[in-house]
């Protein structure tokens, strides 16, 4: 079976928050969204990926449409889970690519579509954006993250995409992320693409995102030379040492201080 690459079975729902950065960040930006989606609704859960989210609807008594590419893959994470007896009903979509995915449910509407880090891996996030707009009643709601690209870490996976095409190297499809754009230009492609901005918020800050990738970028390339000469290395072990949850909480409260001035980054 392919391997777990984006698991997070294990981790809070992106519908409550999400535990990144040695930080556990918690946001209602979504929760609050939900109350006027009402129980029984049919919502579609795009790239869904480790299921969680699915699993988290159902929880709170959604009926699921779940798509994604590997039928296997899925099983496999629809194991990990004691979905349920509330009535509610889930299903699972799979394709050779995610526009006859969608081509699958066209029949159906959807009051809710939650969209959690699938875009950036789109070479046209437009025009699933379009093909999900159909999807949708007129008065549903659409919940997406996606990452800012003007952040030292997505500066960096556009440097290994770039270097991996110039080398000819090929990475795993889904994996790189195609897009690099700033919170303005993510807006703008949702309202090209027929949807209202209602809400937008940065799920964490400045600081918080630049010191850990200062620690973890080379942190992992070191440990990644050295694992290709055979040599082990705790990366893991000194990332969480150095970006321990104190050190980074306090950073988060520098953060919470500064928003208004590093919002944009």
């Amino acid at each position: 079976m392919e391997r777990r690459t984006f698991d997070r079975s294990q981790d809070v729902s992106k519908l409550e928050g999400c535990n990144t950065r040695s930080i556990e960040y918690r946001w209602d930006l979504f929760t609050r969204e939900l109350q006027s989606i009402p129980r029984g609704a049919v919502a579609l859960d795009f790239g869904a990926g480790s299921l969680r989210d699915s699993f988290e609807l159902n929880k709170r008594g959604y009926n699921v449409t779940a798509i994604d590419l590997n039928s296997e893959l899925l099983a496999s994470y629809e194991s990990d889970y004691d979905w349920p007896k509330n009535g509610t009903t889930r299903e699972i979509v799979t394709g050779q690519d995610l526009e006859s995915c969608i081509s699958q449910v066209d029949s159906k509407r959807f009051s809710l579509i939650i969209c959690f880090d699938v875009l950036e891996h789109l070479e046209n996030p437009g025009s699933i954006l379009r093909q999900m707009q159909s999807l949708m009643d007129p008065d549903g709601r659409l919940l997406i993250t996606v990452p800012n690209g003007r952040t030292l870490f997505e500066l960096y996976f556009r440097f290994i995409l770039l270097l991996a095409r110039l080398i000819g190297k090929k990475l795993r499809p889904g994996e790189p992320h195609l897009q690099r754009n700033s919170p303005e230009k993510w807006q703008k492609i949702l309202q090209d693409s027929g949807f209202k901005v209602l809400h937008h918020a940065m799920a964490i800050g400045f600081f918080a995102n630049t010191v850990y990738a200062l620690v973890q970028i080379p942190v992992a390339g070191v440990g990644r030379l050295l694992s290709a000469a055979g040599v082990s290395f705790p990366s893991q072990r000194i990332l969480h040492f150095i970006c321990s949850k104190k050190v980074m909480a306090n950073i988060d409260k520098l953060d919470r201080h500064t928003e208004r001035y590093f919002y944009g980054l």
